[in-house]
Parts: C-alpha cells; structure tokens; sequence
C-alpha cells in the first residue's frame, strides 16, 4: 500500500500552484469563474428554500457544468507539469471529459436508482406525484436516506482520485474507476478527513463572503434584481469564491494522486504533450 501525506500534499499544491499561477489562474477565471457569473445570472431568482422553475436556462447551466469540467480537467495537467500550452490542456480535457462525465453516472446512477427504490418501499414518496412526502415521513423513510448519504460519502471518498484519473491516464470510464478505488485502498479515513475539512472551509468562506458582499451591494445598489448590476457583483464574488476554491481542490487532488499512484508499478506517468 502507498504512503498518503496530506500535509506533503497541501505543501506540493501550494507550490504547483505558485510556479503555474500564469497558466493555472486565466483557466480559472475563463472557465470557472465565468460559467459561474452566467449561472448566478440566468437562473430564476426564487424566495429562500423555494426551487427555481425549470426551463431554458438549465440547459445553459448543463453547458456551463462541463465548461468547468473542462477547466479542471486541465488545471489537474497544468499542476502536474504538463508541457505543453495552457490551449493544449484545454483541449485534452474536453477530450476527456466524456470519460469523466460517463465514469460518474455509472456509479452515481445505480446508487440513485437503489434510494428511490428503497425510498419508494419505506413509503417516503407520495403515489401521486412521485414526490418526497417529507410531512409522512416514517423511520424507514429516514434509514433510506441515511443509507443512500453513507453510500454517497463511500463512493465520494473511494473515487476521490477520479478527476485526476482520468485527466491523466488514457483509460476508459470503468477502468478509471477500477483505478480510483485501487489508489485509495487503506486511505480512506485520511481522505475522508481532508474531504470533510475542505468542505466545511469552503462553506464558511462562501457563506461568509456572500453575507459581506451581499449586504454591502444590497445597501449600496439595492435588491438584486435579474440582470442587475447588483446580481453581477454578487455573482462576481461568488465566482471568484468557488474558482479560488477550485484551484485548490484540484491542486490538491493533483497531488494527492500523483503520491498515490508513484509507488505503483502499474500506473502510467502523467502524460506531456510537447
């Protein structure tokens, strides 16, 4: 089994992203931070706890997803020393991406199928409309729920590796995940610990940089309002939130799989492209 340091990892990252920060920071900002602005602006503003209706824009939030793929598909190459231009990282993680994309739903797909299942059994869903009846909700219900958020956690952590995977491996959707849980065989406390850390900082510095910034442009702009300038700053500083977040994340995932996979014989250098 291969040695794991998240602290080395962190080190690593720090520093991956310092010397690459002119490469690695326009990808961010192209296509992370920016999918993210025209996400926040075409979706319908709604009250507090309501869903925003479907329609049109979802489809332009479905693009804007897999522009973010994109770009972090390439960060993971830039990171690790790709040699080639940041276009030529672009362009190997469009071409990869598909693979992630299928590699998800693969296992995402039976583990959804199985809760409403399950959920359907324990009689958590109105006959109806389908629907989650949250106000019958019985105990068997809830071990539903709590059986699918464990299957959710198991998976998350085994496939941890998965983005850095496939950005750097010229394997399928099925041997990637073969590989993914093959890296993180005997790491996954540590690694559900960094994933446990890295989401609760994340949400602290969102959560607190959108009271800020939302209740400075709200007093200074007014309500924002669809199309507003008001929306495009809030939307701006939540961008710049997740695309800083992202840049570690990947850093790190970088990292982390690069210490995973170099003690292993069988897994294939990260690929450069001259």
């Amino acid at each position: 089994m291969s040695s794991l340091s998240i602290g080395r990892a962190w080190d690593e990252a720090k520093a991956a992203l310092l010397a690459n920060r002119k490469l690695i920071v326009p990808v961010a900002l192209g296509l992370i931070l920016l999918p993210a602005v025209i996400v926040s602006m075409i979706e319908p503003r709604v009250a507090p706890g309501d869903q925003p209706p479907p329609g049109a824009w979802m489809l332009v939030a479905l693009a804007m997803i897999i522009v973010m793929l994109i770009g972090e598909l390439a960060m993971v190459l830039l990171v690790n020393g790709f040699r080639g231009s940041v276009g030529q990282a672009i362009g190997k993680g469009a071409r990869r991406t598909p693979v992630f994309i299928v590699a998800t739903l693969c296992f995402l797909v039976p583990v959804l199928l199985v809760f409403s299942l399950l959920l359907g059994g324990a009689g958590g869903a109105s006959p109806d409309s389908g629907q989650i009846d949250w106000a019958n909700f019985g105990a068997a219900g809830w071990l539903a729920v709590l059986a699918c958020v464990i299957a959710l956690l198991y998976f998350a952590v085994r496939l941890l590796p998965l983005l850095a995977v496939v950005a750097s491996e010229g394997v399928g959707p099925i041997a990637a995940l073969k590989r993914s849980f093959a890296l993180t065989s005997g790491h996954f406390w540590r690694l559900f610990a960094f994933l446990v850390m890295l989401v609760i900082g994340f949400a602290v510095v969102a959560m607190t940089v959108g009271a800020v910034i939302g209740a400075a442009v709200t007093l200074t702009l007014g309500e924002p309002a669809p199309w507003s300038l008001s929306l495009l700053l809030i939307a701006l500083a939540g961008g710049l939130v997740q695309a800083g977040f992202v840049m570690v994340y990947v850093a790190m995932l970088s990292r982390i799989y690069v210490q995973l996979a170099a003690p292993m014989a069988t897994v294939p250098e990260v690929e450069r492209e001259v």
